[in-house]
């Protein structure tokens, strides 16, 4: 019975695999047309679906004093227009400003999905970034993200530092709750590995 279960989890690892979208870098020539020069690019990514030509573009910014430092995200999808041009179909943005303390805003990169796993040809960009202040081992916020041909959902939250008893917070979008089960599934197993920290 075990051989079993062993069996068809490793079926329905292979499907979850197989319902990513093959993604490449994209080319510095596209990338100059995206990214400002002060800008620290976290991930670039190139990918087809049935928009056509997609760009996935992950920024940051800083800016620091003796006494502070502000840093901001920015996460781009573009599409390929048949004349070359790239149109904006969604653009997400968070900051934490003036922290004296531990600026600690991040882009997960790790976290970062691209897949189709509703099969509507659409791809799903699912990823998870930290935001928040601070200089112990506390709590900050955390957020997932899911966009589909423009269209963006999330969860809010805050991360779990390990050995300690911190309440849990996590609140889902109305609208996320309204997506294809296997979208929260995935959603909800990238927050259950990137929530906890330390």
């Amino acid at each position: 019975m075990k051989k079993i279960a062993f069996f068809f989890s490793l079926i329905l690892s292979y499907n979850s695999f197989s319902q990513q979208i093959a993604t490449k870098t994209i080319q510095p020539s596209v990338l100059r047309k995206i990214v400002s020069d002060h800008a620290i690019v976290e991930k670039a990514l190139q990918f087809e679906d049935k928009n056509g030509k997609n760009y996935l573009v992950a920024t940051t910014l800083q800016n620091r004093s003796d006494e502070w430092a502000s840093k901001a995200i920015l996460v781009q999808h573009y599409i390929e227009k048949s004349n070359k041009k790239l149109v904006l179909i969604r653009q997400i943005t968070d900051k934490e400003d003036h922290c004296e303390l531990d600026n600690d805003l991040q882009f997960i990169t790790e976290s970062l999905m691209i897949t189709d796993l509703d099969k509507n040809k659409y791809a799903e960009i699912t990823f998870l970034y930290k935001v928040g202040c601070r200089s112990d081992v506390s709590q900050i916020g955390l957020k997932l993200m899911v966009i589909e041909n423009g269209i963006k959902v999330g969860i809010r939250g805050k991360t779990q530092p390990r050995g300690f008893n911190f309440p849990k917070e996590k609140v889902a979008d109305a609208s996320f709750k309204k997506l294809p089960k296997v979208i929260q599934d995935q959603a909800n197993k990238l927050w259950n590995k990137f929530a906890p920290e330390f």
